[in-house]
């Protein structure tokens, strides 16, 4: 049965391995984001990965996994800027799908990353759209300790395009101020930190801006669940999103297929957790968390366990990353009852990404569905790793932040992503 088992998953197996040889090419000649760790490798335990992450892909197994690492150090491999076919803008089933056309604009910085110390580089600047896009001209994100500096035009729109210089549109306030759209990538104001074995039975790793709530401002919670056969240090986007002030709570426990249920209840054992230590006198997060402010968030696995817990009422917007559960447990779609975002890769290219098709399809609730140009691993690796990690943190900053300008990163046919030609967008009931 397990022989059968490994014969009917050979074709993701496939995939995973095909990309495992790439990153073990940039390990050699690279000690940043993937090197250091898969350089240490061997082909056995990477075969054994290939294997475990496999059967997570299995629609019969209902699970998704993955493998490699992205650590941002050393030199990052350059980004390429891509194309679209011509604009389509089609109406199906209340379900609108946009693709960027040729000339379409990009979000800047966000196609290129060269590396520094956390340091990244858009392309050679990001393409102009004819009918008002997002230009960063030769505008950079350039990363000494993770700084941000913007081009010199900030969000320029063309005829009819919003301009808002460093700060986006005058539109909306927040208590933890506006980012411009090409500055997302890079890092937020706050210096990020982590706490480690800490949490329900220490077994949680806490990503936290440094200091708390420094001019009064209550941070939101993000309750995290890693990728088969990953755990939290794997994914950048965790301390990423602590500098822009959230407070993610990450269990370290490394899922393996088929454990969905279990896995989404740690997610809400971590977020129990920390309203705890936010009523608690004695807790470094007494009264600096916001309780009304609450996300989930996976990857493969993870984004399956976030939809088992979809219907917490706690919680003000999901997030799921290469994580679709499909015709295997399709009603679990059901469980959603706030905003969510699906970010995938497209069917026959991600292993998950026809089940978060037919999730997208079977969700009554507002979803953003993002299609990104790349594969199952795309999180982990740059640039399509950045682009995911740009997409989600202007997600929560405008659910959990009331960062209101980066709402038009996801609504309407003009919206910033659908104008990315690195993403294929459909949206449901957002306005």
């Amino acid at each position: 049965m397990w022989a059968l088992g490994l014969y009917k998953l050979q074709p993701a197996a496939i995939i995973i391995a095909n990309q495992g040889k790439v990153m073990l090419k940039r390990a050699g000649r690279s000690a940043g984001f993937f090197g250091k760790r898969m350089a240490k490798t061997s082909a056995f335990a990477f075969f054994a990965l290939v294997v475990v992450l496999a059967s997570g892909c299995s629609s019969n197994s209902n699970s998704d996994g993955q493998s490699g690492a992205w650590a941002q150090s050393g030199q990052g491999a350059a980004g390429q800027n891509q194309s679209g076919s011509a604009e389509t803008d089609e109406a199906v089933s209340g379900e609108t799908t946009f693709t960027s056309g040729v000339g379409g604009s990009e979000i800047a910085g966000i196609s290129g990353v060269t590396g520094g110390a956390n340091g990244v580089t858009g392309g050679a600047g990001s393409a102009t759209s004819d009918g008002g896009g997002i230009t960063g001209g030769s505008g950079e994100v350039t990363g000494g300790a993770g700084g941000v500096t913007g081009g010199a035009g900030g969000v320029t729109g063309g005829a009819g395009g919003a301009t808002g210089g460093s700060g986006g549109e005058a539109e909306g306030s927040s208590a933890f101020g506006n980012i411009a759209v090409e500055e997302l990538i890079g890092d937020g104001p706050y210096t990020a930190t982590k706490t480690d074995f800490s949490g329900p039975n220490d077994n949680y790793t806490i990503y936290h801006p440094q200091e708390l709530g420094p001019n009064g401002e209550k941070h939101p919670i993000v309750g995290w669940m890693s990728g088969g056969a990953t755990n939290p240090d794997w994914y950048p986007m965790l301390p990423h999103l602590a500098t822009h002030g959230f407070v993610v709570v990450a269990s370290n426990t490394i899922p393996m297929p088929g454990g969905e249920i279990g896995l989404g209840q740690e997610i809400i054992a971590g977020i129990d957790w920390i309203l705890e230590e936010n009523d608690r006198s004695d807790s470094p997060f007494f009264g600096k968390l916001d309780p009304g402010k609450i996300a989930s968030m996976g990857y493969s696995m993870g984004g399956l366990a976030t939809m088992t817990i979809a219907d917490d009422p706690r919680l003000t917007t999901t997030v799921h990353i290469s994580g679709g559960t499909g015709s295997a447990a399709i009603e679990r779609v059901q469980n959603l009852h706030a905003p969510a975002a699906f970010l995938c890769g497209a069917s026959g290219v991600d292993i998950a990404g026809e089940n978060c098709r037919l999730d997208f399809e079977a969700a009554t609730t507002p979803v953003f569905y993002g299609v990104f140009t790349g594969d199952h691993l795309c999180i982990l690796l740059p640039p399509c790793g950045n682009w995911i990690s740009s997409v989600a943190t202007g997600w929560l900053r405008w659910q959990l932040m009331n960062d209101q300008p980066l709402k038009s990163m996801f609504v309407g046919d003009q919206c910033s992503v659908c104008q990315d030609t690195n993403w294929t967008v459909q949206q449901k009931n957002l306005n």
